[in-house]
């Protein structure tokens, strides 16, 4: 490729930049354990509610916005991650 006439150069983040494997077992697996911590929440309570709350932003851009979700759960999610 002749990336000097390249002007811009679009990537989808998820599965490319992002592992999704990764994106998975994070929002999955690893935010609910967490969150059922920090909320002194029992594991699957904290799931399930997690589970709903995140499908209800499926479609938005809220969905992929990490502040919107640190404000949402009061969690830090980039710590987290």
């Amino acid at each position: 490729m002749d990336w000097k006439n390249i002007d811009t150069v679009l990537l989808d983040m998820d599965g490319t930049l992002l592992d999704l494997h990764f994106d998975t077992y994070f929002w999955l697996e690893h935010l609910p354990v967490r969150y059922a911590e920090l909320h002194s929440m029992d594991h699957n309570e904290a799931l399930q509610w997690l589970h709903k709350r995140i499908m209800q932003e499926q479609g938005t851009l809220n969905w992929y916005c990490l502040d919107y979700w640190s404000a949402e759960l009061n969690v830090v999610i980039k710590a987290l991650k």
